[in-house]
This record gives C-alpha cells, structure tokens and sequence, in this order.
C-alpha cells in the first residue's frame, strides 16, 4: 500500500515516469492497471501523479506490468529513493526537476567546493564549465547556458526564496557578485588554507 505525503519535484518526476511507461510499455488506462494488480483505481492516479509514495512492492508490481525485469527495477529504486525528501534534489542533470524544485524553495542553501553555484553563474562562466566538462556536443552549448540563465528568474522574483550560498573559494572572474547576490541571498565565502 502507498503513504500518503506531500508531493515533491521530483516525486512527481517519478509520478510522471511511471505514466509515461505505463503509457508506452502497455495499452492499459489507469483504471485498468489498478484493476489487474487489484489496486483501488485513486492508487495509480495519486502515484503517477507523485502524491503517494508507491511501495517496493507496488513498484515491482507496476513495473512488471510494464515489462520491466529486477535490473530495471533495482535503478529505478535507486533513482527515486529520495523522491518524496523535500530537501534533496537528485539528478542535477535533469534542469526540469531542479527549475521545479526551486521555483517552490521557500529557501535554498547551496555548498560548492568546485564551482560557482548555477544560480550565480554567469552566462560565460557557465559556457566555459560546459566546455571544460566535455560532456556536450559545442551545438548544444547555447541551449545549456540559456537554461542556467532562465533558472535564475527565482532571484528576481517579487516571492523569491531566502538563499545562502557557501563557496570554498572565489577566483572565477567571470562571477559579478555585486550583480548577481541581491534580496535576501548571502554569500559566504571560505578562502583556502
């Protein structure tokens, strides 16, 4: 059986990943799901719609009715299990997930020893990170940069979240901290000793 409570970004991720296998891996409405694995029909809607946290046992069950074997379901369950942890924020890649979770943040806290955080991030300092990763195509550079710059919108928000930012050591040139730390954010900076 499910618990209820209360959803997160990312556990309507998870929500919205289950629909999408059910949707692709079977010709099954919700409602028939529900009827096969003997749940009630508001089971598999509050779980695609991450406001209940499915069991092992619902998730093996909903994923063999996908045609997922154990390996599909060992890192499914990996994936998402802090899904309904309103703190944490997994998958840094997927931006969806993280722009969700901060466009709700009441207040964020962010500590980084390696990088000038994404929400204070220049355009050209974010460029430059993504060429240093090598981890994207130079075409998809511009899309990249233009995702960290719109996340940023949160700071400029009338309702904006109370942001902290520690950062281990600031000799990234290409941070304006003058322009980017405004409202209610504080910078805290730890030199190296």
């Amino acid at each position: 059986m499910s618990q209820s409570t209360p959803s997160t970004a990312y556990s309507r991720d998870l929500g919205d990943e289950l629909r999408r296998l059910r949707e692709t891996c079977t010709d099954l409405k919700g409602a028939q799901v529900a009827a096969q694995l003997g749940w009630d029909p508001s089971k598999v809607s509050t779980i695609e719609h991450g406001k209940a946290r499915p069991s092992e046992i619902d998730l093996v069950q909903f994923l063999t009715m996908c045609g997922k074997d154990i390996d599909f379901f060992e890192d499914f369950k990996r994936r998402y299990r802090n899904a309904f942890d309103e703190y944490i924020v997994q998958l840094p890649g997927n931006l969806r997930t993280v722009a969700m979770a901060e466009s709700t943040a009441t207040k964020i806290f962010s500590y980084n020893t390696l990088t000038v955080p994404g929400l204070l991030q220049t355009a050209r300092y974010a460029e430059c990170l993504c060429r240093a990763a090598g981890m994207t195509v130079e075409e998809q550079i511009p899309a990249l940069v233009q995702a960290r710059m719109d996340r940023q919108a949160i700071l400029r928000r009338h309702d904006r979240p109370d942001c902290v930012f520690y950062i281990h050591e600031v000799r990234h040139e290409a941070l304006d901290v003058r322009v980017r730390v405004r409202g209610p954010c504080r910078l805290v900076v730890a030199a190296a000793g």
